[in-house]
């Protein structure tokens, strides 16, 4: 079985390749090749996003992975960066950048209530993690725009049939480690995790005057989802989570 190290090798080695000539083709051609893609997607996994196969998900890992990424791809390129897409981009990089830094105040709040508290004899230090996901539950997971239908897309099937290959990886990780010596300061500077600038560069469009946040070009650029997918994503979740540590070795006397 190929694991998911593989298959990202195989997507960053293959996929330019597998869609060479096509960046400066037409947008109807390579429309036409987007369908063609969705095409074979679909006949691996169905036409109903809300009753995906796993059975063939789990076989198909690999091909479906790699189908997804041709298609972002392709997508990527046909992005035109319409005024209502700029809008709609700016609304979600906001929720997106809103949703993190709620995470690290609340990872910060977290570490603060431990260091100021006295510990007991189990606990040496700890580590305090955050993530942010997008979570596929059906129509209401999506907020459809306008403009989308141009491109052709079956946004629904081939964002359900994505969440369901990729779903359980982070958008956004924040990792946190801690000991109880440490002071106020230094954990709330530890956890001012943004590097202070945009991240436009690595996404399809230029966004100009728009702040966009790391997460939101990871979005459409790791996770197999375009950036019309990532325009329409309105269900994403947050969580923090400790984990408390000792560290023993046997008593030698």
């Amino acid at each position: 079985m190929v694991d998911d190290y593989e298959i990202l090798k195989q997507k960053s080695d293959n996929c330019i390749k597998l869609l060479e000539n096509h960046e400066n083709t037409s947008f109807e051609k390579k429309r036409d090749d987007l369908l063609a893609i969705e095409e074979q997607i679909r006949l691996l996994i169905g036409n109903d996003a809300d009753n995906i196969d796993f059975t063939v998900l789990s076989k198909r890992r690999a091909d479906l992975l790699l189908l997804l990424d041709q298609r972002r791809i392709l997508l990527n390129w046909m992005f035109r960066e319409t005024n209502e897409e700029v809008m709609r981009m700016r609304l979600v990089n906001n929720r997106i950048h809103e949703l993190v830094n709620s995470i690290r105040a609340k990872m910060a709040d977290v570490c603060e209530w431990l260091v100021s508290h006295q510990r007991d004899c189990f606990e040496d230090d700890f580590e305090v993690e955050g993530t942010l996901k997008f979570s596929y539950n059906g129509d209401d997971s999506l907020l459809s725009y306008e403009g989308a239908n141009v491109y052709g897309s079956d946004y629904r099937l081939m964002i359900a049939a994505n969440n369901c290959l990729t779903g359980d990886d982070p958008f956004h990780f924040i990792e946190l480690h801690c000991r109880y010596t440490d002071s106020r300061e230094s954990i709330l500077q530890s956890g001012n995790l943004d590097d202070e600038m945009s991240w436009a560069h690595e996404t399809p469009g230029n966004f100009d005057g728009i702040y966009i946040h790391y997460c939101t070009a990871c979005a459409c650029r790791d996770w197999g989802y375009a950036i019309q997918d990532v325009l329409q994503l309105d269900d994403y979740w947050a969580e923090t989570h400790l984990r408390i540590q000792k560290f023993g070795t046997l008593d030698k006397n």
